[in-house]
């Protein structure tokens, strides 16, 4: 399987600070992430931020792209 390190494409823009995925997951940039299955994931909580984190990191510390790149990843697992 191959991992997802920057966000790619299907995203569009909704309103203020919420993008969303052509999967329907949902990512508000405050660190909340909506999947498909109408769960959510905080990027405030241990242990599931760390790989949220490590995603900003590697996309140069755009927290907008680390966190589509993280909601991609999460989406393939």
């Amino acid at each position: 399987m191959r991992k997802h390190y920057t966000p790619g494409a299907g995203w569009r823009y909704l309103a203020g600070a919420v993008w969303e995925h052509t999967s329907g997951a949902r990512v508000h940039l405050m660190g909340m992430v909506r999947l498909p299955d109408m769960s959510f994931v905080s990027l405030n909580k241990y242990p599931e931020c760390m790989e949220g984190y490590r995603l900003i990191k590697i996309n140069g510390g755009n927290k907008k792209r680390g966190l589509m790149a993280w909601t991609v990843s999460l989406l393939n697992t």
